[in-house]
């Protein structure tokens, strides 16, 4: 899914408080290893309990049940990237000089914090696999933190480049966009294996940021409002921003 930071913050300020606080924030954290590898039909109560180290009793006593458990590991995985995710909304907001360059900025920003790899495989494992079921906690997850910044991106590309953010087809860029940066983290090892790559070390990670951005230019803001006709006007990824330009003359 993405990488946000370690993992500490999720035992603390995002779960809960009082004096039940690590024992809650130990059985999410053993929830989301759990529910991630075996689904939430294949896990049992039991294999929550002993990946918590608690007793099978602390699951209702904590939670209500099984599926109140998956679902509370769900809004600590959404807690936490909508801590993350926001202040690249306010900044994204930010009236700029230069909305191209602007956008370009924040837009590379969402690529590092989706494409490195500091917290638990474990949270993107949990989120491919909701995601895959498209269920409560998938929803909880996206709709609370990725679909914001979604929102928040399409209505400033679409002040940058004159369209509507009703506009289909800038919908459609924008979620061409932010798919291929997911991919980056949920779909890892096939990237790795189509580059013939073992890892991504940090030259490589360079290379595929550049690529990421000359889509998102390319995508984003190669574009320019509806002409008379209603027809969608292309214009070049050089013709929208300067950011590109500057671009290919760091990486000639």
């Amino acid at each position: 899914m993405t990488s946000i930071g370690n993992a500490a913050p999720l035992r603390t300020a995002l779960l809960f408080g009082g004096q039940s606080r690590d024992t809650r924030a130990r059985m999410i954290e053993a929830a989301i290893e759990v529910f991630g590898s075996v689904g939430y039909d294949g896990a049992t109560t039991r294999q929550l309990a002993e990946r918590a180290k608690v007793n099978q009793a602390a699951i209702p006593y904590h939670f209500g049940g099984k599926r109140e458990l998956y679902l509370a590991a769900a809004q600590a995985i959404a807690d936490y990237m909508r801590s993350r995710i926001e202040p690249l909304i306010d900044q994204l907001r930010t009236a700029a000089a230069d909305p191209a360059r602007h956008i370009d900025a924040v837009v590379m920003r969402f690529f590092q914090f989706i494409a490195g790899d500091e917290e638990p495989e474990a949270w993107t494992v949990f989120f491919v696999r909701c995601e895959r079921d498209a269920d409560d906690a998938f929803r909880i997850i996206y709709y609370q933190s990725v679909a914001r910044f979604q929102a928040a991106l399409i209505a400033e590309v679409a002040a940058a480049t004159g369209r509507s953010p009703d506009d289909e087809d800038l919908k459609v860029r924008v979620a061409i966009v932010l798919g291929a940066i997911s991919n980056f983290r949920t779909l890892r090892n096939v990237m790795l294996s189509s580059l013939g790559w073992d890892t991504f070390d940090a030259a490589r990670k360079r290379t595929v940021e550049i690529a990421v951005r000359r889509l998102a230019l390319a995508e984003l803001l190669g574009i320019r409002a509806e002409d008379q006709s209603g027809a969608p006007s292309p214009c070049s990824a050089t013709e929208a921003t300067p950011a590109f330009t500057d671009l290919e003359r760091r990486t000639s």
